[in-house]
């Protein structure tokens, strides 16, 4: 296969790059669009209880208490009288409520379906929207957006579902444009010194840019049919920059090699079938990683996942057709705009293999501190505790962030995050004595939970003592003619009340895991008082959707696993290199891990990247990120050294003398490689999203650790324990794995 791309590359390469040249340019138009079919909805979990209890609110209660939008407001100063806070709250209310997209406005002050809060500088109002679509919803939200005008006694911060959306979504925008420039420029400078010339330099970043803008075009595509995660552009650039410059710079280098044997032609062919191999391996063994993301059955996961997947496919594919064909035309061109008379990389080819011959003289010993410094960064990893994070994972620079802290003032952070008990009372009703008490008593086993901080019901109607309200509930018609009936519409089903709503809002500051001991205990409260009774709410439906996650986990690490054995066994016709590799880039994952719960769990170094606390959890999301795309990367850098000394095995050279021939070869490429991928993927730290910031770092330290200390010090280490055992293979598979043809022979 490669022997044929090789061919067409070089015999026809103006016809190549015509190709490639014009589908770039059909792309063009749909990556500029791209952001239109973008979203940042997690959704839901299979079978989710959140998802049935909130359409069952939708339907058949005649007034929600989940709003669209909130407008925070808070002095300028600080300070406040409250009755002018209120007025001018009131002015603008009355404003939103003549723009056609907004169904109702409400301030937190005349509100009696909420949580009291406590006065002060700060005051809320609360929009409903009577849009049906995401772009209605996004032009609702820029028409409210252009009315929240800073005087000199308030300013607004907006915050809610499509307002956090769309701040998220200029977010990722920026922060791919931010890290593309940043990534591309410094890029340039690491390989100009690489290569010592800018020609060569600029053909990496040539790569990485096509496929990102060709991957960005198919995620369009791919959004007409299904969801796609907003996140998705961050991980094409992330990826696209990463790969693209690392396959192309690992061909570039080969090539000029080559070209010093034969002609342009011949060296491009030759790089195709040496070079084009170990990238396509490499791509194979990173594509089954990432194939990991699509095992979940979640659709923001899946979206990551196939997002991962497209740019693989781009950076692969024109890193072995179109890059060779340009090298066949360049030739001796490539070696244009030199920066130095002497040969590139002379010096770090000595440094690394004398590195190489240091590890092998005491292999055990450096196994042993490899090992253990990589499990020592590990242990904090024993103590990870994941949630969403909501808007929490906004940083205090964004409004949705800011309009959050206004909302913990007065006392409604959990204002849009309760716990919803629906209970079912069938053809009886609520509006029967014995639902009545029954839900009283839910009431009140509810309110002695702990992580509770107040309940919204039927029954929580304050000023109204229970004997009167237990009459006003005697019939439908009573209580929606009586001074509860705005809490009875609320909190009762339309008809005949086959529905009650039990509303708890945990505390603001309940972690993880004391509220899924809520969610347990409040249905266990339900199920002991023999109540049919759903539970919903964000929290439950990210409790559903985490318990989804983990609950496919294992196997999505099953499959990584068993894909890199048997892709990087037959590669090598070898036992002993999978294993080592798999091990090796567990370790590796395992230190990112480590890392990221020290930084954003516990808070180490917090203020350093943009926090002022840790969140006290990690992303929910993250560690099947991290697992897969730094399993998947580190196979590149595998791939990349072993399959020289693979090469070098092959020609006759003892195992010693392959391991410091192929160090010295690559430990160049590699390290300026990996310095290029840590570059790319540090841009995206200063993000103000905690998932892409915790993302980040998280690959920045795996990276880092595995071309340093993992493919300096442990593979050398490990190979050289290992001896003739390296490229042992039962004789059947033997013969199986050379008809496959994966190696280099």
């Amino acid at each position: 296969m490669l022997k044929r791309l090789a061919n067409i590359s070089t015999h026809y390469p103006r016809r190549v790059l015509g190709f490639w040249v014009l589908l770039l340019c059909l792309s063009l138009p749909l990556t500029l669009r791209v952001e239109s079919v973008l979203t940042t909805d997690s959704g839901w979990a299979p079978n989710s209880q959140a998802k049935l209890t909130r359409d069952l609110i939708e339907s058949e209660f005649a007034r929600q208490t989940n709003f669209d939008l909130a407008v925070a407001a808070e002095a300028v100063d600080g300070e406040a009288d409250p009755a002018v806070l209120e007025q001018e709250l009131g002015t603008l209310a009355e404003t939103l409520r003549g723009l056609p997209q907004v169904e109702s406005v409400e301030t937190a002050s005349s509100q009696d379906l909420i949580p009291a809060f406590e006065r002060g500088g700060s005051s809320l109002a609360l929009i409903e929207l009577s849009s049906d679509t995401r772009n209605d919803e996004f032009a609702a939200t820029d028409a409210v957006a252009a009315l929240l005008t800073e005087n000199d006694n308030l300013r607004y911060f907006l915050t809610g579902g499509p307002a956090i959306e769309q701040e998220i979504q200029a977010i990722s925008s920026r922060d791919a444009f931010r890290a593309e420039l940043i990534g591309l420029s410094i890029s340039l400078v690491v390989l100009t010194f690489v290569f010592g010339a800018v020609v060569a330099a600029a053909l990496p970043l040539i790569v990485a840019v096509v496929a990102i803008i060709l991957s960005l075009a198919a995620l369009y595509l791919a959004g007409q049919f299904v969801p796609v995660a907003s996140f998705g552009v961050t991980v094409v650039s992330l990826l696209g920059l990463a790969t693209g410059i690392d396959y192309a710079l690992l061909m570039v280098n080969r090539f000029r090699e080559e070209l010093k044997e034969g002609s342009a032609r011949e060296a491009a062919a030759r790089t195709v079938e040496t070079a084009g191999k170990a990238v396509s391996v490499s791509g194979l063994t990173t594509v089954t990683a990432l194939a990991a993301l699509l095992i979940p059955p979640l659709d923001f996961i899946r979206s990551m996942g196939l997002s991962c997947l497209i740019i693989m496919f781009f950076s692969v594919s024109t890193s072995v057709t179109a890059l060779p064909a340009l090298l066949t035309l360049l030739g001796e061109r490539v070696n244009w705009l030199k920066v130095t008379r002497k040969t590139p990389g002379t010096r770090s080819r000595e440094f690394w293999r004398s590195r190489a011959e240091l590890v092998m003289r005491r292999p055990w010993l450096w196994t042993v501190l490899g090992v253990a410094a990589l499990t020592l960064l590990s242990l904090p990893a024993l103590r990870m505790q994941t949630d969403i994070a909501g808007i929490r994972g906004l940083t205090e620079q964004t409004s949705a962030r800011q309009a959050q802290n206004i909302l913990e003032r007065l006392n409604l952070s959990s204002l849009q995050a309760s716990v919803d008990v629906l209970v079912d009372f069938g053809e009886r009703g609520f509006y029967h004595p014995s639902s009545v008490r029954s839900l009283a008593k839910l009431n009140r086993e509810a309110a002695g939970l702990g992580t509770v901080d107040t309940l919204l019901s039927p029954l929580t109607a304050s000023g109204v003592p229970n004997l009167l309200l237990y009459q006003y509930y005697a019939a439908p018609e009573v209580a929606l003619s009586s001074e509860v009936a705005p809490l009875a519409r609320a909190t009762v089903s339309e008809g005949a009340g086959r529905y009650a709503l039990l509303r708890i809002f945990p505390d603001a500051d309940a972690r993880p895991a004391a509220l899924a001991n809520l969610i347990e205990n409040v249905r266990g409260a339900a199920e002991g008082l023999e109540l049919s009774a759903t539970v919903g709410g964000l929290h439950v439906s990210d409790y559903e959707w985490a318990r989804s996650l983990y609950g496919s986990f294992p196997y999505a690490v099953a499959l990584v696993y068993l894909s890199s054995f048997i892709l990087l066994g037959l590669a090598f016709r070898s036992v002993v290199i999978p294993i080592k590799s798999i091990v090796l880039n567990s370790l590796g994952v395992g230190a990112a891990f480590g890392v990221i719960t020290l930084v954003f769990q516990m808070g180490w170094f917090a203020p350093l990247f943009g926090l002022s606390e840790g969140l006290g959890f990690v992303e929910t999301s993250i560690p099947i990120f991290i697992f897969a795309i730094v399993f998947g990367l580190s196979m590149d850098y595998e791939v990349f050294l072993v399959s020289r000394i693979y090469e070098a095995h092959q020609q006759g050279m003892t195992d010693e003398e392959a391991v410091a021939y192929s160090l010295g070869a690559t430990g160049n490429v590699i390290s300026s490689a990996a310095l290029i991928m840590v570059i790319v993927f540090a841009a995206f730290i200063p993000s103000n999203v905690v998932l892409i910031k915790t993302l980040s770092l998280g690959l920045t330290i795996a990276i880092a650790l595995d071309a340093t200390l993992v493919r300096a010090a442990l593979v050398p280490a490990v190979m050289t324990l290992a001896g003739k055992w390296n490229w042992w293979l039962p004789g059947p598979i033997a013969r199986f794995a050379k008809r496959v043809n994966l190696g280099h022979d």
